[in-house]
């Protein structure tokens, strides 16, 4: 049996009209400075206006949310004692919404016992607060995705490690997909949060935990980015482009969160928290990478080469008749072609990290990757070698052979 988690999903032009059926008069609205500059806070709390409800503000989230941003969150929303939460902005910010919400209705949990804890399975967040999730960027999925990243200070590796966690009861009561907030996105955004879609759909779609739901999704997911990221990429004012992404990005999502994403991103949260890379541009690197490296999976009874060269084959990149393996390397040829086509780095090495800051911290990085959870995952397990060998090689651009 399996159980497939979805918030209700309001999506298409003025979506955001559907706030008048959320039952409720207190919002908590959780953002962050950025989001207010660009005039997007304001056409949130213009509609509240005009439906006659009430708001407090929380706009301190930076990028990669720490523990104790979390914490001061979850203080002003407990003074605050809201019955809607609503998340404005990227995934650092619904992360945080989405932990601010969940110690807000389990007060007597934290953060590390909401994954740990069987008994929270049985308990439904939602019963003080509905969750709204208003993404106005077009590539991580936590506006429907089961957990959070959430950053933690390790005193004594000096450095911020991002904690996965996971709960059923982080998923929002509704996501609302409009896409007129991701309208005011630059080039570059748009190709990282793009990319982390992307990273989404193919790296769940050869998770051991994959599901013929998550795999019908993904299928449209990737559709819909080659398509239309190049479009978005070159021109963010194409309300087609930026609809049909935004749908992408939840559509992955819900994929993700049902199947999970795996290897790419424990790589990606371990480069990001030493080195600070955006997160979608970690994961869009590490991605031909990892792909290649579950394709030369020594299990005879792995089914990695056969789902990509199947997916190659229903998406039009490959005839029918072509041998599958063959068929599985057009997909690795397509990234490479997606990432050249919108200027998106095809190797660490453009991230300006030296090789000599990489090699410092090779143990560091390793370390982290193996304290990810989301890396069972994945159809293969990397031996400390290999997860060296597949920073090397993605650091040097080098098609993996191993």
């Amino acid at each position: 049996m399996w159980f497939f988690y979805s918030p209700s999903i309001i999506y298409g032009e003025d979506a955001l009209d559907f706030l008048f059926r959320v039952p409720g008069e207190k919002c908590y609205i959780v953002t962050d400075k950025i989001i207010e500059e660009l005039g997007l806070l304001k056409i949130l709390t213009d509609k509240l206006d005009e439906l006659g409800k009430q708001y407090e503000i929380f706009d301190e989230v930076v990028p990669d949310p720490r523990e104790n941003g979390v914490i001061k969150s979850k203080e002003k929303c407990f003074a605050y004692q809201p019955d809607i939460i609503i998340a404005l902005g990227g995934g650092s910010v619904i992360d945080t919404a989405k932990a601010t919400w969940a110690l807000y209705e389990l007060p007597q949990f934290t953060l590390d016992e909401l994954p740990l804890n069987p008994e929270l399975f049985k308990i439904n967040t939602g019963i003080k607060a509905k969750m709204v999730a208003i993404p106005t960027t077009s590539g991580t999925g936590a506006d429907v995705s089961i957990g959070i990243v959430i950053s933690r200070y390790e005193e004594s590796d000096n450095v911020w490690r991002k904690m996965e966690i996971p709960h059923s009861g982080l998923i929002p009561t509704y996501t609302i997909v409009d896409p007129i907030f991701p309208m005011e996105m630059p080039p570059k955004l748009t190709a990282d949060t793009g990319f982390d879609a992307l990273a989404h759909s193919l790296e769940n779609i050869v998770s051991v935990w994959r599901n013929d739901i998550s795999d019908a999704l993904t299928l449209k997911a990737v559709e819909l980015i080659f398509k239309y990221l190049p479009v978005a990429y070159k021109d963010g004012k194409n309300m087609e482009a930026r609809d049909k992404m935004h749908l992408a990005a939840t559509v992955a999502g819900l994929a993700f969160s049902n199947s999970m994403a795996h290897l790419g991103h424990s790589l990606g949260h371990s480069w990001g928290a030493v080195f600070h890379t955006p997160h979608g541009t970690c994961v869009g690197i590490f991605l031909p990478y990892v792909l290649e490296y579950c394709m030369n999976n020594p299990d005879e009874n792995d089914k990695t080469t056969e789902i990509l060269g199947k997916m190659a084959k229903q998406l039009g990149w490959a005839k029918w008749d072509m041998d599958i393996k063959k068929a599985a390397y057009v997909v690795i040829d397509k990234i490479n072609e997606l990432q050249k086509e919108i200027g998106f780095p095809h190797a660490l090495e453009e991230t300006q990290v030296s090789r000599a800051d990489l090699e410092n911290n090779l143990d560091k990085l390793v370390s982290l990757c193996f304290q990810s959870p989301v890396c069972t995952a994945g159809p293969r397990s990397p031996s400390t070698e290999e997860w060296k060998k597949l920073f090397i090689y993605a650091y040097d651009g080098k098609n993996v052979d191993f």
